[in-house]
């Protein structure tokens, strides 16, 4: 067991939950990144444990940036749920990995088609105050994309995402263009190196605000 872990079951072990910030600063990336997957893990192995776990992790990410290599990795509705707590505090959803992507590019461009986090999201913004999260989805990865973008792009799309899955995701189209109108052009360019599929037309041409027709000239 890396020492890391060691020391942080010894904090929690000892009660000493005023440590566990300082601790993390000083380790490396690597660890930081076992740190939080260890929480992660612990909890969904115990679920009894579930609300303690992600307890700590806020602890740790209070004044803590998370690591690149953990936004580049959180990428399931169960991650993002278990972390969003955590994640509302110091700017978490806008913090980017080394692509440029925030959490919200990596959990919608990986996102499971049985397991969609367009309606969490969604949720979140409707009942629940955070800037951040607001413009994380409107943010721009190194290739121009947003988090929406990026599912239309490369998700594993076998079907149109289901009725409450699908509304989410009209809604949350709606809040991007509201803030970075100009953002859902780039989409164009990577389909004309990605010929699309059927799915991939519909829904580019709802997030372009055209015909399937005019998207299938214009790439």
């Amino acid at each position: 067991m890396d020492l890391s872990i060691q020391l942080l079951n010894a904090r929690i072990k000892q009660q000493q939950f005023d440590e566990l910030n300082n601790d993390f600063k000083k380790l490396t990336e690597a660890q930081q990144v076992m740190q939080l997957n260890y929480l992660f893990e612990s909890a969904l192995r115990m679920s009894i444990k579930y609300d303690f776990m992600q307890n700590i992790a806020v602890r740790i990410l209070t004044t803590n940036t998370p690591p690149a290599q953990f936004i580049e990795q959180l990428t399931s509705l169960d991650a993002l749920s278990f972390f969003t707590p955590a994640l509302k505090l110091n700017k978490g959803f806008i913090s980017i990995d080394n692509g440029g992507n925030n959490v919200l590019h990596n959990a919608f461009k990986h996102a499971s088609p049985t397991q969609l986090p367009f309606n969490y999201i969604r949720s979140l913004m409707l009942f629940e105050s955070n800037e951040a999260l607001l413009h994380a989805l409107a943010q721009t990865n190194q290739q121009g994309l947003t988090p929406v973008a990026c599912y239309i792009a490369y998700a594993h799309k076998p079907n149109i995402p289901v009725k409450h899955e699908f509304s989410a995701l009209l809604a949350l189209m709606e809040i991007e263009q509201k803030q970075n109108s100009a953002a859902k052009l780039k989409l164009l360019e990577v389909l004309k190196n990605n010929p699309p599929s059927e799915i991939t037309l519909l829904l580019s041409a709802a997030y372009l605000q055209r015909s399937t027709e005019q998207v299938a000239v214009l790439i």
